[in-house]
């Protein structure tokens, strides 16, 4: 029972993505990174708009293509009617 219950909440969603535990780790906190550099590149432009002019946006782009080259369904826009 405790091996199912392990496998549903640790392991389901990052074998569903085509990776291991680890992988699949290194890849969300790589990915959180990345949005906090932006968070913080977008937050001090706003304060002083002539620094980090694209830098929040290039991390964005960024991110979505690394989404989109992953596998098909993953990285497209979501339609207003929150479909794909």
């Amino acid at each position: 029972m405790a091996a199912g219950l392990i496998d549903r909440l640790f392991l389901a969603h990052p074998r569903s993505a085509g990776q291991g535990y680890f992988e699949h780790m290194r890849f969300a906190w790589s990915f959180g990174a990345t949005m906090a550099i932006g968070t913080l590149a977008a937050l001090v432009h706003g304060l002083f708009p002539f620094l980090c002019q694209t830098a929040a946006g290039d991390r964005v782009r960024a991110l979505y293509a690394r989404l989109a080259r992953r596998e098909p369904g993953h990285g497209q826009v979501p339609d207003s009617h929150g479909g794909r």
